[in-house]
């Protein structure tokens, strides 16, 4: 099936075309910007990593790592802890769903942390670049 891109905001003009060949020279320029800022932010990653967090004061910005946690909750305790919870619970804890019930007002964060049932193993660290206070990029 074609899609009739003919509409009578355009005067009756088919815009497709048009739109193809913009959306495929934007993506042949970007592509070589985005593979170079990747390379670029692991290389400023790398380098904090190794030599620490900095401020450049003439970019008013200061560079540093910010750990990343992933949650992880323990099944049987979750269900001994909080039964009325046991929804969530499969062989393994269904995160998303546990997530939902969250979000609805189940439980809380705090609630299932001090029961034991929630615990954060770091996945990763984001290289942030923030401005520094007061300062206007």
């Amino acid at each position: 099936m074609v899609l009739d891109t003919t509409n009578e905001r355009t005067g009756g003009m088919n815009v497709a075309p048009a739109l193809v060949d913009e959306y495929l020279d934007l993506k042949e320029k970007l592509e070589p910007l985005e593979k170079r800022l990747g390379q670029v932010k692991n290389l400023l990653k790398d380098l904090v990593t190794e030599e620490g967090s900095f401020v450049d004061e003439l970019r008013g910005v200061t560079v540093y790592l910010q750990p990343r946690f992933r949650k992880e909750y323990d099944a049987e305790r979750l269900l001994a802890t909080f039964p009325h919870l046991a929804g969530c619970v499969k062989p393994a804890v269904d995160a998303s769903q546990l997530e939902a019930c969250l979000h609805s007002g189940m439980t809380t964060e705090g609630q299932l942390e001090r029961g034991g049932v929630l615990t954060r193993t770091l996945h990763s660290r984001a290289l942030i670049v923030k401005p520094l206070e007061g300062r206007r990029p």
